[in-house]
């Protein structure tokens, strides 16, 4: 029950980011119109045509500040559960921002979701997990996944 969960609002968060209203609420909607535009499987990302993807400005700075969290945790002390579960909360806030800011539009913004999809989807692992081994993987997994931005994005 817990992954449906998960998934419904994996799901219900990434379609909020194609909303070209941007009014900052994230509209309610069922799963027949979420499967409508994220019904099929992730896509491999792959460079355009040997070249980086072009994002916008404050998407820009939305991904650079998920990387300083990352940094500033990383090189931290405290590896504890509560500290995995507070940069847990950070970093999601931060994709909450980074989705209801989104303006992108086309096959940059496509892309940007091929990279962004499975980012979510491991910060929600971050969250299940119940030991620091667990949380542990599951971060170095979201660093993993960050660092891609820099080489498929500019």
């Amino acid at each position: 029950m817990k992954k449906l969960l998960t998934l419904l609002l994996l799901t219900a968060t990434l379609s909020a980011c194609n909303n070209q209203e941007h009014s900052g609420n994230k509209a309610a909607f069922d799963q027949s119109e979420a499967n409508d535009h994220h019904g099929t499987p992730a896509e491999k990302l792959v460079l355009n045509n040997g070249a980086k993807w072009k994002v916008d400005v404050t998407t820009n700075n939305n991904v650079k500040y998920l990387q300083v969290i990352l940094k500033q945790f990383n090189n931290g002390n405290d590896h504890s559960l509560p500290a995995f579960k507070k940069i847990h909360e950070r970093l999601q806030q931060g994709i909450d921002k980074m989705i209801v800011e989104c303006k992108m539009t086309g096959p940059d913004h496509e892309a940007l979701h091929k990279w962004l999809e499975p980012l979510i989807a491991l910060v929600a692992q971050l969250k299940q997990a119940s030991t620091v081994p667990e949380a542990a993987s599951a971060l170095k997994a979201i660093d993993s996944q960050a660092n891609l931005y820099n080489q498929y994005f500019e």
